[in-house]
């Protein structure tokens, strides 16, 4: 009897930790499908491209199915991984940022009318994107690089991005209205809705440029400012358009915060290992070492991926608490509002070290 009711609570456990994925994706796709339906500016909708990506393959991934036109999952899954660039080691990511640099350096130096011009260096390169009170928010080189487009001037770049957004669009609607009726709808709120990115900065990155306050390598600079831009765009473009208990801003911000940390702390051991990048990292040490706690494997896997049975992150005493007490059970009843109080401050503290690392009051903007 006492091997049945075991076997029986197993079971209650497995459903119930099957019923919580269900209604954490249904969750997922009513943010989601709210955001489709209001946000129209055209750089806010390549700046969200990767976390609609991890959406869409993490549920696909669940399903066991592939739901997009075969190019588009491909794509799909190559955006989702751009969330990651950053996380492997530092000479790995050096070479991404400097072989997308060179692929743009190229294609708007080919642009130039004439042959003796294209070694001026007068053309720009990296276009980058700003709020009005001076955070850069994303970058030209960058969204490239995740939306995988290799000629910015193909014609048919419009067409192809045009049927990804249709594909994604479709692909969550289809999700929305696949869910049992029985299932109540989540209320998703929304204090803010039609955000625009109003303010851009061109710059020659084969040039010393004032928008780089330390004279560092360019790859590194660059490597900076991506990491800038991923955490600034959470912070000033999502984060006010969704409801601060916004269970998929969580789960976005999480692994955002994740990897930024991650990638500082690659580059520390690459920095401790190798001669040729000598830069002073005490600055961040605070920073990696209040951050050591709050990335656990066990809890980051299902931040980025849905199913959640059999993980050992539900536990009946915790269930009514906020994001189902996935954080109290992970982190030994660690309240979910100090938790992601604790996580935000880490951002925050990466923040203020690498944007002392530009002088955006320094640069001019202009208007998009």
């Amino acid at each position: 009897m006492e091997g049945k009711s075991m076997e029986g609570k197993k079971g209650y456990l497995y459903d119930l930790e099957k019923l919580i994925t269900v209604r954490l994706m249904q969750e997922d796709t009513e943010t989601v499908y709210s955001l489709l339906k209001t946000e129209r500016d055209p750089i806010f909708a390549m700046g969200i491209l990767p976390y609609y990506a991890m959406f869409v393959q993490s549920c696909q991934e669940y399903m066991g199915e592939i739901f997009l036109e075969e190019v588009y999952a491909k794509k799909i899954k190559n955006t989702r991984n751009f969330l990651k660039a950053y996380g492997d080691g530092f000479g790995k990511s050096k070479k991404r940022v400097e072989s997308i640099d060179e692929n743009q350096n190229e294609q708007y130096r080919e642009r130039l009318n004439f042959d003796f011009m294209k070694n001026w260096n007068i053309h720009m390169n990296l276009g980058t994107y700003w709020t009005e009170d001076k955070h850069i928010i994303g970058n030209t080189q960058m969204i490239a690089d995740f939306l995988e487009v290799r000629d910015v001037f193909n014609t048919e770049n419009k067409e192809i991005y045009r049927k990804l957004g249709e594909q994604i669009g479709s692909f969550v609607v289809s999700l929305k209205e696949g869910f049992p009726q029985s299932i109540c709808l989540p209320e998703i709120n929304r204090p803010n809705t039609g955000k625009e990115i109003k303010y851009f900065y061109d710059l020659n990155t084969n040039n010393v440029d004032k928008l780089f306050r330390n004279n560092s390598q360019k790859s590194l600079n660059l490597f900076f400012l991506n990491i800038t831009c991923n955490l600034n765009f959470i912070k000033y473009v999502l984060r006010p358009l969704l409801d601060v208990d916004n269970k998929w801003l969580f789960r976005v911000e999480y692994i955002v915060t994740y990897y930024a940390y991650r990638s500082i702390q690659r580059l520390k051991n690459y920095c401790e290992n190798n001669t040729d990048l000598c830069i002073g990292l005490e600055e961040f040490t605070d920073m990696l070492e209040s951050g050591r706690g709050l990335f656990q494997s066990k809890f980051r896997n299902c931040m980025m991926h849905y199913g959640i049975e059999n993980q050992g992150v539900i536990s009946i005493e915790y269930i009514e608490k906020p994001f189902y007490g996935i954080v109290e059970t992970c982190y030994n009843g660690k309240d979910y509002n100090y938790f992601l109080e604790e996580l935000r401050n880490i951002s925050e503290k990466i923040l203020m070290v690498l944007e002392d690392r530009f002088d955006a009051e320094g640069i001019t903007l202009e208007h998009l």
